[in-house]
Order: structure tokens, then C-alpha cells, then sequence
């Protein structure tokens, strides 16, 4: 069963005084308010709804984000049907054909999915991001080591759209600037174990209990003006209502989530050898042996690459 929880809900009240001390109550900034004892409560763990106030920012508009998706390297475009299975879902299939502005603009009549990544590539969107992490960084502290890497997406969807479940490795804030969006996270927080049963089968590329993952998923309502944090790698997936949708993704890597996501994909070699590798976090010190020698192998693997053919 799914369980619905409202993002229209008003945050957590808290007292004036509260919200101007660092780490408790209410933190704002032009942009975004979080409530920053739900969000240290739920970080790495589980999900919570936030709001912010870029439903009108010019940078949103229709024309806006065309003009963006033109400027944008083509690998960073992403144009995909908009009617996907939520489950189990394999590689993606670009369906794009013509220029990706015209995408962006007909995306009401057309079915596609449209990923604007790494937008921070535009100096004016990566101010944007930054205005809004800076923030969030406070919050984060030194928290797995604090805050490293920074990005920004854009999601445009046809109506009555799908985006398949999927694992992030990074934390992001998912902000909804135009309709309805509902965002489904299966944080298993009474079950870590299963988590990270999933968490495996999807990385070996391997059917994932996607049924256990709806039994467990928490609902996010996202209306413009309201967003979700979602957690680095928990699972989740997402439909959107009549009319077309657009969301503004902010994702961050910490220390750790670096360190994790090269801890995995040794695991993952390990695993085809049939052999049972530590998950991330189990031992640090192991974690840092396997990022020392992934960290090793991309260099051998970038020096390969400027030797002479």
C-alpha cells in the first residue's frame, strides 16, 4: 500500500527566534524554505517536502527552457516516450527528431519526456543552483563529509507522463514549477536489508521486487511551489497529472555518496564473480581500498586513452 503524504502541508511552524538559528527550524532564503529539523531528521534516509518560490522565475518559462535546450550539448539532452513502465525498465531510447526546442515547445501534444542535465553548463542557471544549494549546504554541515559536487535538471513532460523507478546517487531537491507531479520513495527505513537487496539487482541489471517497493512507498503531491528532498540511492519513480509538467531537479554529491558510488561498482565486479562484497558503509577502511583502486583504474584508463594510435 502506498501511503500519501500531502507536499501541500505547511512545514513544521516553528518560532521566529528558531528560524534564525543555524540548524534549527525554519531556514530560508529567497528561493527555497526547508525545514531544517525535518530535513537533519530525514537526511540519507528518507524523504520530505519543502517549498520554494520558482513558479514565476523567467528562467522557467516555455521559451526560456527551449532557447536552454538548444544551447545545451547534445549529450546532456535527453528525449525519451513519456508513457514508460514504472517497473524494471531497460536502456534509454532516444526519440528525438528535430532540433530540441521544438521538442520543448510541443511537448503538450507530443508524448516525450524531455532531461535539460547538467544545466549548470548555462552561467545563469548555475547561479540559480547555487543560490538555492547554498542553503541546503548549511544544513548539510559535515555530514558525510559535507558537500562536494553540485548540478541542476530540468524535466519536461507531455501529460499523464512516467518517469520508471530508479536509483540516484546523489541527494537532490526535486522542486515542481509547473503542474502535478507525484513522486513515490521507497526508503524501506524499517528494512535495510531489503534496500539494499534492491539497491544491488538494479546496479547488476537484474529484476527488482518492485511490488515490495510499492508496499512500502511513501506519495509526495507535488504542486508548483512545492518540492521533495530525495535521498541518495532510494528508490523512486514518478507520474504527472493532465497537462504538462516541469520540475527543476537540484542534485548534490557528499564525500561519502563519492566514495559509495565507487565502492558499487566494485561491488558489482565482485558480485559477477561471485563473491559477496561489503555494502557501502559496512568498513570504511575496506570502502576506501575499493575507491583507491577504482580511482586507479580510471587513471590507467585516461592515460590509455592519450597514448598514440
Amino acid at each position: 500500500m502506498i501511503r500519501s503524504i500531502s507536499g501541500a502541508e505547511e512545514p513544521r511552524a516553528t518560532t521566529e527566534a528558531a528560524r534564525g538559528a543555524k540548524g534549527v527550524g525554519m531556514q530560508q532564503t529567497r528561493v527555497v524554505e526547508i525545514d531544517a529539523d525535518a530535513f537533519a531528521d530525514a537526511f540519507a534516509h528518507r524523504s520530505v517536502a519543502i517549498r520554494h518560490h520558482l513558479t514565476d522565475h523567467p528562467l522557467f518559462t516555455i521559451d526560456a527552457i527551449a532557447d536552454l535546450a538548444d544551447r545545451l550539448p547534445p549529450d546532456s539532452v535527453r528525449r525519451e516516450r513519456g508513457d514508460l513502465p514504472l517497473a524494471n525498465y531497460g536502456s534509454y531510447v532516444d526519440v528525438g527528431d528535430g532540433p530540441p526546442s521544438q521538442t520543448v515547445r510541443d511537448v503538450e501534444r507530443n508524448g516525450v519526456r524531455i532531461s535539460l542535465r547538467d544545466i549548470h553548463q548555462a552561467p545563469e542557471y548555475a547561479e540559480l543552483i547555487n543560490e538555492c544549494l547554498d542553503q541546503v549546504d548549511e544544513l548539510v554541515a559535515d555530514r558525510e563529509g559535507g558537500m562536494t559536487q553540485r548540478a541542476g535538471y530540468l524535466f519536461i513532460t507531455a501529460p499523464a507522463s512516467t518517469t520508471p523507478m530508479h536509483f540516484d546517487v546523489e541527494h537532490s531537491f526535486l522542486l515542481q514549477i509547473k503542474g502535478v507531479k507525484h513522486v513515490y520513495v521507497a526508503a524501506f527505513k524499517d528494512d535495510p536489508a531489503a534496500l539494499q537487496r534492491e539497491f544491488d539487482r538494479y546496479v547488476d541489471g537484474r529484476k527488482c521486487d518492485f511490488a515490495a517497493m510499492q508496499a512500502v512507498a511513501e506519495e509526495f503531491v507535488l504542486e508548483p511551489g512545492v518540492g521533495v528532498y530525495l535521498p541518495s540511492y532510494v528508490p523512486h519513480w514518478v507520474d504527472t497529472e493532465a497537462g504538462i509538467s516541469i520540475s527543476f531537479s537540484i542534485p548534490f554529491h557528499t564525500r561519502y555518496v563519492e566514495r559509495a558510488e565507487a565502492v558499487s561498482r566494485i561491488n558489482k565486479r565482485m558480485r559477477r564473480m561471485h563473491l559477496s562484497p561489503r555494502p557501502a558503509g559496512a568498513s570504511e577502511s575496506v570502502d576506501k581500498t575499493k575507491e583507491a583502486v577504482i580511482r586507479s583504474w580510471l587513471k590507467l584508463q585516461e592515460a590509455r586513452k592519450k597514448l598514440p594510435t
